[in-house]
């Protein structure tokens, strides 16, 4: 069965459609270190989700390298959990431990999509080495130009990140070109 990719973010915004609703805590989907536990290739890819094209989150970098180092690390392949759809690396056992104990803390705030991007209604792509934590949150941005721009009127950015994110979250970013 042949399928028009271009197609694939007109279904996705169909399912977001039909989906739409009030969203559930997130169900912990906690692999042990080695397993494949991940059951997101039978789900529908989720628009509030910034993901490469492995279905890992912060492109494998360790979320919580970024609190406990200060630093952006790259993840190991081999050390991993896959959470509420995304599958994070971790640099160290140490870090995984730390993630089980309180993912929501540790996740990108706002699926690791560029929080300029959200200002301006739209998700773009976030790189995990631009980044900074604010109100014990991770946020991500496009790039080192962008995260300038966006911190010259960081308390009224963020206000707009608060107002947008409820009204673009469920839509692709697809959807929000159009």
């Amino acid at each position: 069965m042949k399928i028009n990719i271009r197609l694939i973010p007109v279904l996705a915004g169909i399912l977001a459609l039909v989906s739409c609703g009030p969203s559930p805590e997130p169900a912990a989907d906690l692999a042990p270190q080695g397993t494949t536990a991940d059951t997101s290739a039978a789900r529908p890819p989720r628009p509030d989700l910034n993901l490469d094209e492995r279905g890992r989150g912060l492109r494998g970098y360790d979320p919580v390298a970024y609190f406990e180092d200060g630093q952006a690390v790259p993840g190991h392949e081999d050390i991993y959990v896959s959470w509420d759809g995304a599958t994070y690396l971790f640099a160290d056992e140490t870090h995984r431990t730390a993630f089980l104990e309180q993912p929501t803390r540790y996740v990108p705030h706002h699926g690791g999509f560029c929080t300029f991007g959200i200002v301006l209604g739209k998700k773009f792509d976030g790189d995990p080495e631009v980044w900074m934590i604010r109100d014990d949150r991770l946020h991500v941005f496009l790039n080192r130009d962008v995260q300038s721009k966006f911190l010259g009127d960081e308390d009224a950015n963020f206000a707009r990140v608060v107002a947008n994110w409820p009204q673009i979250r469920k839509k692709t970013a697809q959807q929000l070109e159009e």
